[in-house]
């Protein structure tokens, strides 16, 4: 918790001092009240003018009025610095989840890094509002409280003294059984929050195959751990409450009977007055323990949430800016340098090399897992090379700034994504400022100027993930998306797969007619799509098995020929 705070800024610092400051007034004044009641019962019994009470109350009434003015600055001032800390850390964590590179990105889940950015946020900002007040000025209202019971009488202290020590092991000993419970809470909310996302996510391919119930039964076993263990939780942190009481009430017991006796043995009424003032301590003192296990019931949870946003914030992404940029300027070339890169140890792609100069068009086709997406990763620099160079307009990409490399890329994924919105929107994306005419060219390109009319223009809705377009619609604004801003660069990461013949071929002509000072790199699956390529890459389990033109590689490469006679016939191969 104490490392989250070094995410506080100076402005955050000076409330808290400010904060610290309303907090001691608020005790001393707290602390003092009992004195001057004291002070009105011995007036009494000694029969003083109503006059001189009067004067006292006022007193008190003073002091009364000036705790009040300082809660209602710390309740203030606590609020401030806990919500400007839950949206410092909201926006760091969510800068670092989309800053991490593929290798990073896998040791976290999505459903994990957002129980992360909301929920284990929110609970660190719970514990701070209360920490920043309570869990500071309840310790100082019980430091305090005791050393005016100390200078009151030294017996009612020991027995004071006694019910603190019971207290503290009691709460202790019910924490050390509850933290741990709280560690398996948040490991079940990431959990439950994936399951769900898993079955809404998937919900066509659920309803599909009929396993509502296969789900449902997933759903349930994972809601009904998390109910166990919360109930578990709560029923232990729900023993505080009761435990406080019963200090409370016995304490209470212990100094009226003490001091009853003492009043009797000393045959001192005068000390009667001391120990009705002792009574008001001791309950600020058992108050303030009471306050601090409503803290308590927080901070073990905050604890681990504040540990699971340390394991986001402290994982540095692998993918880094060298110190000292080169200046960039891309020419739209690409050239592998015997590149090797794995994952977790194991070898994806391993002394692929070729050379693809601007305005040409490079295809990169292969089985299943054979390393194309991998390649383009690599170009991206979504990964890096753990051998070779990956050269982009004549740089190696470790010597350029990413945000200067990626700018000078339009990238259509294997997965066509598209974010709620507007058509306009979603194929702005590289650049907000783009014109609708440059916006309508790139959709005529991508052959999508049709249905997006149909749809209602550039202004049309667009749903999260694109959910009122068919794949190949999506697909082609994808591809809009990708040429809006005129790249010098283009990768095409299998995105012609949902298009029909005609589609494909009309939507690479526009390519090769429109931009033609473009670099273009396509992986697909068809031959007819890439056999116009000026260089096809054959990738076989990672290695480059062929390089060349489709003519030549019909005659050299066997992969190829093999990939190409499954889809052509005899007569098109000898075309």
């Amino acid at each position: 918790m104490f490392r989250l705070f070094r995410y506080l800024r100076a402005k955050e610092c000076a409330m808290f001092a400010g904060l610290l400051a309303f907090l001691i007034v608020q005790i001393y004044c707290d602390v003092t009240l009992p004195t001057y009641t004291a002070e009105i019962v011995t007036k009494m019994q000694a029969g003083a003018a109503a006059s001189s009470i009067l004067q006292t109350g006022w007193v008190m009434l003073f002091y009364a009025a000036v705790s009040v003015f300082a809660t209602v600055f710390e309740t203030i001032l606590s609020a401030c610095i806990s919500t400007r800390l839950g949206k410092r850390l909201r926006g760091e964590v969510f800068a670092h989840a989309v800053g991490f590179s593929d290798k990073d990105a896998g040791a976290f889940s999505a459903g994990s890094l957002l129980t992360r950015t909301t929920n284990d946020v929110q609970q660190v900002v719970s514990a701070a509002v209360l920490g920043l007040r309570l869990g500071v000025g309840a310790p100082l209202m019980a430091v305090m409280a005791i050393i005016r019971i100390a200078q009151s009488s030294g017996e009612l202290t020991v027995v004071t003294a006694v019910a603190v020590v019971f207290l503290l092991s009691s709460i202790m000993s019910i924490l050390l059984v509850v933290t741990p419970r709280f560690k398996r809470i948040q490991r079940l909310t990431d959990r439950l929050n994936g399951v769900t996302r898993d079955a809404l996510g998937g919900i066509r391919v659920v309803r599909a195959y009929n396993a509502e119930g296969f789900q449902r039964a997933r759903f349930e076993d994972a809601n009904k751990k998390y109910a166990k263990q919360n109930l578990f939780t709560g029923r232990m942190t729900a023993l505080m409450h009761p435990l406080i009481q019963l200090v409370y009430s016995g304490l209470t017991l212990a100094i009226y009977w003490l001091g009853c006796y003492i009043i009797v043995r000393d045959n001192d009424a005068a000390f009667f007055p001391t120990m009705f003032s002792f009574t008001q301590l001791a309950a600020q003192v058992v108050t303030a323990f009471m306050v601090l296990v409503m803290l308590f019931n927080l901070l073990p949870r905050a604890q681990v949430s504040a540990k699971r946003i340390l394991e986001v914030l402290g994982r540095r992404s692998d993918i880094v800016d060298p110190d000292s940029p080169q200046e960039y300027v891309c020419d739209g070339s690409i050239e592998l340098k015997n590149v090797s890169v794995g994952y977790g140890g194991e070898s994806v792609l391993h002394g692929v090399s070729f050379h693809v100069e601007k305005g040409q068009t490079l295809a990169i086709v292969g089985g299943t897992g054979s390393g194309k997406t991998t390649l383009l990763k690599l170009l991206l620099r979504f990964l890096d090379a753990s051998e070779g160079e990956v050269l982009v307009g004549g740089y190696n990409v470790k010597e350029i700034a990413q945000e200067n490399l990626r700018a000078a890329i339009g990238y259509a994924p294997q997965k066509s994504v598209l974010l709620s919105g507007s058509v306009r929107s979603n194929l702005a994306f590289s650049d907000p400022n783009l014109s609708d005419m440059a916006l309508e060219e790139a959709a005529e390109i991508a052959c999508a100027d049709s249905f997006i009319a149909e749809k209602g223009g550039l202004s049309a809705a667009v749903r999260r993930g694109g959910k009122t377009f068919s794949r190949g619609q999506r697909q082609r604004l994808s591809i809009a998306r990708a040429v809006a801003a005129k790249p010098k660069l283009l990768l095409f990461d299998d995105s012609f797969s949902a298009l029909d013949f005609a589609t494909d071929a009309a939507v690479r002509h526009n390519l090769k007619e429109k931009l033609p000072g473009a670099t273009k790199v396509i992986v697909a699956q068809r031959v007819s799509t890439v056999r116009d390529a000026d260089v096809i890459v054959v990738l076989d389990k990672g290695q480059a098995v062929g390089v060349g033109t489709h003519e030549i590689l019909l005659k050299t490469c066997q992969t190829y020929r093999e990939i190409a006679s499954s889809q052509l016939s005899e007569e098109e191969l000898a075309a």
